[in-house]
């Protein structure tokens, strides 16, 4: 395993889907100079997504290869489809950064969160199940895909008194702004200027 220097982080940015994790880890991110380290998934892309942007997509016989290589941090199946995160990315990211980000569901967040301990830092991001149900229809899923992603908003909201960090994300620009001050403040120290 990779050892981490004292003053790494790995921010791990968690929540229900549709809450727009992944858009304010984004911003957040490139507002902070934090770099993603990718998932990968056994799953195919949605209509918007790019391999290697969003996710690294691979076949399952590919993952599993990889799986049995010990070459994950976390390995958890949803749905039928397996998603992880491979050490060596993380390692490899934190040596040229010292910061990365990852977005990953509860169980992802508490693996690395056992592997890596005071270092990763767990970031909630939510909204209510009327937003989400409205921002997922707005992104053009399917009706039977918004009521899979809705049967786990109960167990994923449920997750948030354990994370270090909880924002409500329902206006975008507020909740970036209040998360990379916190982070920066809390653990970068890298003194970001209002520029308002």
């Amino acid at each position: 395993m990779y050892e981490l220097n004292a003053n790494d982080v790995i921010f791990i940015f968690t929540g229900p889907n549709g809450a727009g994790r992944r858009t304010v880890a984004q911003m957040s991110g490139s507002t902070l100079g934090v770099k993603q380290v990718i998932s990968y998934t056994t799953r195919p892309p949605r209509s918007a997504e790019v391999d290697g942007q969003d996710y690294h997509f691979t076949t399952r016989e590919n993952f599993i290869a990889a799986q049995q290589n010990n070459e994950f941090v976390e390995v958890i199946e949803i749905d039928g489809n397996l998603y992880g995160v491979k050490e060596q990315d993380i390692a490899r990211t934190l040596q040229k950064y010292g910061a990365v980000y990852l977005i990953l569901n509860r169980f992802g967040a508490d693996a690395v969160k056992q592997q890596y301990g005071t270092q990763a830092v767990r970031i909630f991001i939510y909204a209510d199940r009327d937003t989400i149900q409205k921002r997922e229809q707005e992104r053009g899923d399917s009706p039977e895909l918004i009521q899979r992603y809705m049967s786990h908003y109960e167990e994923e909201m449920a997750y948030k008194d354990q994370c270090e960090h909880v924002f409500e994300n329902l206006d975008l620009a507020h909740t970036v702004f209040d998360l990379t001050k916190t982070l920066d403040d809390n653990y970068l120290h890298r003194n970001l200027v209002d520029k308002d």
